[in-house]
């Protein structure tokens, strides 16, 4: 049996209707995106006297460097890797979980569904973006010169700036949570701790395992770079062989950040899928 004439024209215009093609405004506005980006590109080259054409030329020179000195890894000592990347590991576990405690209640204070109060809210919201927009390697050095070099000065620091992070997040999480069940059991005239403990956790709780995972991954990676400033961890050992030129047993060490940071990655993401309901093995 014939098609009948024209079906052919006709899935051709619904498969064109399906395909949205951007408008000349949408592509004129990122033409001028672009160019601008490049005037900033040139004039911070320029300003900085960064020369991207011999970055480009010098990487031989780079890969000689690793390839002579950095290969193969040397896995002699095992043992003191072993004991630093645990401490490293510990750092960011002990500062997340003291961070998450302390935001959980901060985030009460700053977010109006629980707290009524506009001072309040505001000194809590600018506190916590205060702790979040000051790197952990600040906090790192001033902690150093007030505690001395060790695992305590890194806990610190990272405990100072996740508490912000967090802070923020949960509050944000908790004013989402609040626009769907707050304002009905108000209604109903349900008094506020039960709202809280029968509504709006239990629905922002899923929220809160997920920025606490990500920040895991963040802390393992920051803890890395504030062990090179004598808070501890595989960093510190990183930079001990750095300065002893023992560049075989830094690539070991540097393989081993690398293999922890996805090895968390992964674990984060199975335990958020098994905690939103979703399959894991999907």
């Amino acid at each position: 049996m014939k098609k009948p004439h024209g079906t052919g024209a006709v899935k051709e215009s619904r498969r064109a209707e399906k395909m949205r093609l951007a408008s000349r405004e949408s592509l004129r506005t990122s033409v001028v995106f672009l160019i601008v980006l490049l005037v900033f590109f040139g004039f911070s080259t320029g300003f900085t006297r960064f020369n991207p054409v011999a970055a480009l030329l010098s990487q031989g020179e780079f890969w000689n460097f690793i390839l002579a000195d950095f290969v193969p890894p040397s896995v002699g000592r095992l043992g003191a890797l072993f004991q630093a990347v645990m401490q490293t590991m510990y750092m960011a576990l002990a500062a997340t979980g003291l961070s998450g405690v302390l935001a959980l209640f901060l985030s009460f204070l700053g977010t109006a569904a629980i707290t009524r109060s506009v001072v309040v809210n505001s000194v809590i919201r600018a506190f916590a973006s205060i702790l979040r927009n000051i790197p952990p390697l600040v906090w790192a050095f001033i902690l150093v010169a007030a505690f001395g070099i060790g695992t305590v000065v890194g806990v610190l620091s990272l405990i100072v700036g996740t508490t912000g992070s967090l802070t923020r997040f949960f509050i944000e999480i908790l004013d989402e949570a609040a626009e769907e069940t707050i304002e009905p059991l108000l209604a109903a005239g349900a008094p506020m701790p039960a709202i809280v403990t029968q509504a709006l956790l239990p629905g922002a709780m899923p929220g809160f395992i997920a920025w606490i995972l990500y920040c895991v991954e963040l802390n393992i990676r920051a803890s890395t770079i504030l062990g090179m400033v004598g808070a501890g961890g595989i960093g510190l050992l990183l930079m001990g062989y750095i300065k002893q030129f023992n560049y075989t047993a830094a690539s070991t060490a540097i393989l081993a950040v690398a293999v922890i940071i996805i090895a968390v990655n992964l674990l984060a993401n199975y335990l958020q899928k098994l905690i939103t309901g979703q399959d894991p093995a999907a």
